[in-house]
C-alpha cells in the first residue's frame, strides 16, 4: 500500500519517547490539543497495529478528525462514521451518502482501519448485520454479469432510472451500467463484454464524457437494509437494531462534550466508555501531554511569506508548506528569493535540521507543534491563495440535511 507523502510525520512521532510511553500506558488519560489529534491519532493506528475508535462529540468534529487522518495515513485507511441525519421514529430514511459512509466506516475498522465516530452516531442504532447489504466490488476482468450486477445494486437501495445524476442511482444501457456510488462525488461507467467486467471508467454526470479509468471500485450500499428484507407493514421503530459498534470506543475526545450532546438528545441509555482512553485539551492532571496550536500567518505576498518561513527555520522549526497541486508548488518555489525550499518526495524522511520544505498534500489546516520541532502549513495560508475546496475521504463531499 502507497503511504501518503505527510506519512513522514508519523514515522517520526512513533519514534518519540513520550507517544510510546502513552502507547504503554493504554488506556490512560492525556491533554491533547485539538490540532495535535488527528497526528496523534494517525501515529497511534500506526504503532499499535490494528483497528482503532474515536469518539468525539459532534459529527463535524469527526468528520475533521478523519480529514486531516487520512493525511498523514492515507484515505482507505481512515473511516468517519456519521450520524444517521433523522431519527428511526421519524419515519423518514436517511441520504445515501450518509449511508454509504456509515457502512463504508465499518468496512474501514473491519480491516484494522481508524474509524472516527460523533456521539450521535455512536448511540444510533443500525440493522443486524447480516440485514445490512453488502458493498458490491468491481473489477476489470471479474465475471460478473450485468444483470446480477442490477440486482445486487437494487438490494442496496440503488434506484434505477434512465440517466444518473446523484448518489444512490444506476442506469443500465445494453452491456453498459452506470452507477452513482454512494460515497462518491463521480459516477461509474462500467462496460460488459459478456458477463465480465472490460473496463471502469468515473464519467462526468453533466457531460457524459469519460474522465479517467479505474481497475476497481467498491460501491457501498445506499440503504441501512436489504430491500428485500425491509417490512412495508411496519411502522415506527424496528425490533431488531443492534448497536453500531460491538465494543467500547478505544479514544474519547472531550468526554464531557460527548456525555452532553447525549444528554441533549435524551439518550438515556448511554454507550459505555469504560476502557476509553480519554483525550480533552484542557489540563486536568493528566500524565501525558501532547500539544500544538493552529499556524498564526499573517503574510500578504511573498516578501512577507518568506519572513514568516524564515523566523520559523530561525527558531529550529521544519516547516513543511502543503501545495494541492506540484505546479503551484514549482511555481512558487521558483518565486521565492530569500528562503530555499526544496519538494519532499513520497517515502522520504523529514530532515533532522530546520528547513522549509514543500509537499503534494491535501492538507487544508495546519498546525506548530515547537516540542517535535515541527510546523504543517497549508499553502493557501502562507501565501494568501483561496483555500481549496473541502475535500472529504475518498473525494466524498459529506452534508447532512439534518
Amino acid at each position: 500500500m502507497d503511504r501518503p507523502t505527510l506519512h513522514a510525520f508519523v514515522r517520526e512521532l512513533v519514534e518519540n519517547e513520550r507517544l510510546g510511553a502513552l502507547a504503554d500506558a493504554l488506556p490512560a488519560r492525556a491533554r491533547v490539543s485539538e490540532a495535535a489529534l488527528p497526528l496523534l491519532l494517525a501515529t497511534l493506528h500506526e504503532r499499535l497495529g490494528k483497528g482503532l475508535i474515536c469518539l468525539l462529540p459532534d459529527d463535524a468534529d469527526a468528520r475533521d478528525a478523519a480529514e486531516a487522518a487520512a493525511w498523514f495515513l492515507g484515505e482507505e485507511t481512515v473511516g468517519y462514521l456519521p450520524s444517521r441525519g433523522v431519527g428511526w421514529d421519524s419515519g423518514l430514511e436517511p441520504p445515501p451518502h450518509l449511508i454509504g459512509e456509515r457502512t463504508r466506516a465499518l468496512d474501514v475498522l473491519a480491516r484494522g482501519g481508524l474509524v472516527c465516530v460523533s456521539a450521535r452516531a455512536l448511540a444510533e442504532p443500525m440493522p443486524p448485520p447480516d440485514a445490512r447489504p453488502e458493498p458490491i466490488v468491481l473489477r476489470a476482468g471479474a465475471d460478473l454479469g450485468v444483470e446480477p450486477l442490477a440486482e445486487s445494486l437494487a438490494l442496496a437501495g440503488y434506484a434505477r432510472v434512465d440517466r444518473v445524476d446523484d448518489r444512490g442511482q444506476f442506469a443500465v444501457r445494453g452491456g453498459i451500467v452506470d452507477i452513482f456510488p454512494a460515497t462518491g462525488t463521480e459516477p461509474l461507467r462500467v462496460e460488459f463484454f459478456g458477463d465480465e467486467i472490460e473496463s471502469i471508467r468515473a464519467f462526468s454526470a453533466f457531460t457524459q464524457r469519460a474522465l479517467h479509468p479505474l481497475a476497481e471500485a467498491v460501491v457501498y450500499p445506499a440503504a441501512e437494509r436489504r430491500i428485500d428484507l425491509v417490512d412495508p407493514e411496519l411502522e415506527g421503530v424496528p425490533d431488531d437494531l443492534v448497536p453500531a459498534l460491538d465494543r467500547v470506543p478505544d479514544f474519547v475526545f472531550q468526554p464531557d462534550g460527548v456525555r452532553r450532546v447525549w444528554a441533549e438528545d435524551g439518550v438515556f441509555t448511554q454507550p459505555s466508555l469504560e476502557g476509553a482512553t480519554e483525550l480533552d485539551p484542557f489540563p486536568q492532571s493528566q500524565p501525558f501531554a501532547f500539544e500544538a496550536q493552529r499556524p498564526a500567518i499573517a503574510a500578504r505576498g511573498i516578501a512577507e511569506a518568506e519572513t514568516e518561513l524564515s523566523a520559523f527555520v530561525r527558531a529550529g522549526q521544519r516547516v513543511v508548506v502543503a501545495f494541492p497541486h506540484r505546479g503551484e508548488a514549482l511555481r512558487t518555489q521558483n518565486l521565492l528569493r530569500r528562503v530555499s525550499a526544496r519538494m519532499l518526495e513520497p517515502g522520504e524522511p523529514l530532515p533532522t535540521e530546520a528547513e522549509v520544505l514543500f509537499v503534494i498534500a491535501p492538507a487544508r489546516r495546519g498546525f506548530v507543534w515547537r516540542d517535535l520541532g515541527l510546523v504543517l502549513l497549508p499553502d493557501h495560508q502562507v501565501f494568501r491563495r483561496r483555500a481549496p475546496k473541502e475535500r472529504r475521504l475518498g473525494g466524498r463531499a459529506l452534508q447532512s440535511f439534518a
